[in-house]
């Protein structure tokens, strides 16, 4: 069905211009003595909606016909020989209407002028039906380029997503082989929290994305299953701006770089340390930081690990270029700040 009749405000407002435009019609013809301006437009208007009708199916010719080099002549002779058809047939009509309002008279003396008129008509609404569809194809274009980009988002996030979940895993059924024969009790204190996290974790990550609350949490229970191996050694600390609690992050955003906070900084000092979690808002922007003591003592980093290089990815692929993910160290402290649109 054609476009214009599928919505009756469309379907109104293209009447309402063929109405006004049969108006300027009858006053632009009307001759004295002949007719008068009221009888000029009954004799005009009823035909000329009929008229607006058959313009309409200028799309279906159009369609059949896009103006390619190699048809632009047959199209173009095509749709004056139709305007020349369409247009005798209003002609017609509009003999016929005149003939039952007894206008004959004024209607022969302007008949060529109007058979010029419908057929110059016909070629505006021919004309018209090839922006229409020339836009709605690019429309359609733009449309599926969109998809196709979100398609590809949604699949790199998935890929980053499964890269999270085996590195996690190794690590802690490794801390669970280590504790099995030192501390069972511990391990299977250990287990049961692995099986907590990851009960969320599949809980959350279904969703492609979830609050920063919910991710809060599961970044408590791997914290919690951490605490298990390094006990006292690990201290956490968050400060979080309760207003963002209901701000939407990737699943799994903040456990690599707690991860890495562990791994890299606690993990390498005997004392251990404080591993201290932040967010607030900043503006137009939300800001999240994870910072951790670090050995002053270790090696040059040589450039970043699988967890931030995956953090920083996500990131990207989620929020857009307006999102940064900035690293800095001194001596004896490590922070990983994200700073993402609000």
């Amino acid at each position: 069905m054609h476009p214009v009749l599928t919505d009756r405000k469309r379907l109104a407002l293209y009447l309402l211009v063929w109405a006004l435009l049969a108006i300027l019609l009858a006053v632009l013809i009307v001759e004295r003595g002949s007719a008068s301006v009221q009888q000029s437009v009954l004799l005009l208007l009823p035909p000329t909606l009929v008229f607006a009708f058959v313009c309409l199916a200028a799309r279906y010719p159009v369609r059949a016909m896009p103006l390619r080099a190699s048809i632009a002549g047959r199209a173009l002779t095509t749709h004056v020989l139709a305007a020349i058809v369409v247009s005798g047939a209003w002609l017609l009509l509009l003999r016929a209407w005149a003939t039952v309002l007894a206008l004959t008279g004024a209607l022969d003396q302007r008949a060529p002028v109007l058979l010029m008129t419908g057929a110059l008509l016909y070629l505006l609404s021919v004309a018209v039906q090839y922006l229409f569809i020339a836009v709605e194809e690019r429309y359609e274009l733009e449309k599926r380029a969109m998809e196709v980009e979100v398609l590809a988002r949604e699949a790199e996030l998935k890929a980053l997503r499964a890269q999270l979940d085996p590195h996690f895993l190794f690590n802690s059924l490794n801390s669970v082989s280590a504790l099995c024969g030192s501390n069972p009790a511990s391990a299977r204190t250990l287990t049961t929290l692995l099986a907590e996290y990851l009960r969320k974790s599949l809980r959350f990550g279904s969703a492609p994305s979830i609050t920063l609350s919910e991710e809060l949490e599961l970044a408590s229970s791997y914290l919690a299953i951490e605490r298990i191996r390094f006990g006292p050694r690990l201290e956490v600390e968050q400060t979080i701006d309760e207003s963002i609690r209901a701000y939407r992050v990737p699943p799994l955003l903040l456990q690599p770089v707690v991860e890495n906070a562990i791994t890299h900084g606690i993990g390498q000092l005997l004392e251990g340390g404080v591993i201290h979690i932040a967010a607030a808002r900043d503006g137009e922007r939300v800001r999240i930081t994870v910072e951790n003591r670090c050995d002053p003592d270790r090696p040059a980093s040589t450039g970043e690990g699988i967890g931030l290089a995956n953090t920083r990815r996500r990131v990207a692929t989620y929020y857009g270029p307006a999102a940064r993910v900035d690293v800095s160290e001194d001596a004896e402290r490590f922070r990983v700040a994200l700073s993402l649109p609000a």
